[in-house]
């Protein structure tokens, strides 16, 4: 028999005894030991929750006696009665075994439950997984080869942390596996929300972005290309000890943008599609200016390569990425608005400035940016793929007490007014913003989402949303318990209540000066007085009898429609006429 399946097959009865059993089964499915509270935790079905009595099936393991739940004797194959469910209620816990006596309680949740075992760090280490799903009546068994995630959320000084899982089988070779719903892939991410004070804006940002984005420009070819990640909340214990709530993602990759696969010929690869992260501000992620790269290394002046993965296809190419940074940081005004479609996915990118300034994403504007190009045998364009969105939504990638709720991200000011947002320095977004079509179809979008996804009421019920289901189920009682008071918030306490309020309000002052500035337009004022009337019509008509373009496209734009031509014309004289 295989010596790595023997290995396995060993940790994994020696962890599930750590961790897992209590020595006993409710349809099922063994509650869950927290080292920490002495407690133990089991999951439900959502719909039992604050909905009525429950009824569970249990099976006690051999050699356990003297079982009682809740003062009620149990023998094994029993049925008992649990008279309520709820994030408040506990049940006393009593059994004997090998003589020892133990007494704890259960309490519930309808979240999935995540088991790691292991010591963890920077580099890859094998470990048992286990996940029992609340309406599954087994435990599902894994091996994971598992790290940090994160670059400054994974140093030292990190108390809850993200981690990497990669699945294998029991030959430790890659193995796929959906959970959820979800694709079906080998590489998962478990999301800490480590500095986020509410600890779900990463994944509530996700989600509104799957729900407006425009689809990538291949997306005929494509279309199921998705540019975010998709996930779902569990309860995590990490070497018998409850390490909280978290996000369990699919990755950012080639498989979910849908990428075109390079191919390997006898003596050589041809290149397609491409995958770059931005990583940090440098003047490269700035498309400020463009420098000779090494072709043979993984990473260029701040831009991490993602795939092709190097040790596959060595030398690498840069090209594509290095000849959009090289377009922008030397062109001017005119030759970047007369080509910038050439190099760049421009209805996504209208997608996400107008995203990037609704959640204030300080951290989004030149790093935790993913490039891809589909196919670069046939169009070298860039499109964006979203990542890494906690810092949104007032709040700062600093959590010391200067920057908690901090004046600079604040809603009522413009992202470039921001001394926390490299926004300014971005010469991609400085040249796009001073492009009046790019201008007008940005306006004209902003308005279109703001009559729906991004009405003030719809973002705060979707944040809503999250904040009470995880609040019904105890989640957010949990973790305030096991991690206020931590380096990671600059150990503050987490007021899941006050931190929401915070947010709700956040949103509402956003949109509202979104509403009067940032997107601002009154339909018809092409010359900018704060007026509709005649003159305004004539510069219109002149712009369209001697072709040149006007600055205030989304003004002149009068019916919205994303062109500006006779139809407007007319829709201004009507306008005019009727005031």
């Amino acid at each position: 028999m295989n010596s790595k399946f023997i290995y396995s097959v060993l940790i994994l009865a020696l962890i599930s005894t750590f961790s897992l059993s209590a020595q006993m089964t409710f349809d099922g499915k063994p509650p869950v030991y927290d080292s920490l509270t002495r407690t133990y935790m089991l999951t439900v079905p959502e719909e039992v929750f604050d909905n009525g009595p429950l009824q569970m099936f249990v099976v006690v393991d051999e050699g356990v006696t003297n079982v009682s739940i809740n003062g009620q004797q149990v023998t094994d194959a029993d049925v008992v009665d649990f008279p309520s469910i709820s994030r408040d209620v506990k049940y006393s816990l009593t059994f004997t075994r090998d003589g020892v006596t133990t007494r704890s309680s259960i309490h519930f949740t309808f979240l999935p439950i995540l088991t790691l075992s292991g010591s963890f760090g920077n580099d890859y280490v094998q470990g048992p997984v286990q996940l029992i799903l609340p309406e599954s009546e087994q435990v599902q068994y894994y091996q994971a080869r598992i790290k940090w995630a994160g670059s400054s959320t994974n140093g030292t000084w990190t108390h809850k942390r993200n981690y990497h899982l990669k699945f294998v089988d029991d030959d430790g070779e890659k193995m796929e596996v959906s959970f959820f719903g979800l694709r079906s892939d080998n590489h998962w991410r478990l999301d800490a929300g480590t500095v986020d004070m509410i600890r779900f804006r990463n994944k509530a940002a996700h989600d509104l972005w799957a729900d407006f984005a425009t689809k990538p420009y291949y997306a005929d070819k494509e279309p199921k290309a998705r540019s975010y990640v998709r996930g779902t909340h569990i309860e995590v214990f990490l070497n018998g000890e409850y390490n909280g709530f978290y996000n369990m993602t699919e990755c950012l990759d080639r498989k979910q943008m849908k990428l075109k696969k390079y191919e390997e010929q006898e003596d050589s690869v041809i290149n397609h599609g491409f995958l770059w992260k931005a990583k940090e501000a440098t003047p490269q992620t700035l498309f400020m200016a463009n420098t000779l790269c090494d072709d043979t290394l993984d990473n260029w002046a701040g831009f991490e390569l993602e795939y092709p993965d190097i040790e596959d296809v060595n030398p690498t190419d840069y090209s594509v990425l290095r000849n959009a940074v090289r377009f922008v940081a030397n062109s001017d005004q005119a030759a970047f608005n007369a080509h910038a479609g050439e190099y760049f996915d421009l209805p996504v990118l209208v997608d996400y400035y107008v995203f990037i300034n609704t959640l204030f994403a300080i951290d989004n504007v030149c790093k935790n940016i993913l490039w891809g190009c589909y196919d670069s045998q046939v169009d070298k364009k860039l499109t964006i793929g979203v990542w890494d969105l906690d810092v949104t939504v007032g709040q700062h990638w600093r959590d010391l007490d200067g920057y908690y709720h901090s004046e600079a991200v604040q809603p009522e000011q413009e992202m470039d007014q921001s001394p926390a947002c490299m926004l300014p320095n971005n010469l991609l977004f400085n040249y796009l913003r001073e492009m009046p079509e790019f201008n007008m179809w940005v306006v004209n979008r902003y308005w279109q989402l703001r009559n729906g996804i991004l009405d003030p009421a719809n973002l705060v019920d979707r944040y809503e949303q999250i904040y009470n289901r995880l609040e019904c189920c105890g989640a957010l009682d949990r973790e305030t318990v096991r991690w206020s008071d931590t380096g990671d918030i600059a150990h503050r306490d987490l007021e899941f209540d006050v931190e929401f309020e915070y947010l709700s309000d956040w949103l509402r002052k956003r949109i509202a000066y979104m509403d009067a500035h940032t997107f601002a337009c009154l339909r018809g004022d092409v010359n900018g007085d704060d007026r509709l009337n005649i003159v305004d019509l004539n510069i219109l008509i002149d712009a369209l009898l001697h072709s040149y373009t006007i600055q205030r496209m989304a003004e002149a734009d009068v019916n919205a429609d994303n062109k500006v031509n006779i139809d407007d014309v007319v829709e201004l004289i009507n306008v005019i006429l009727m005031d």
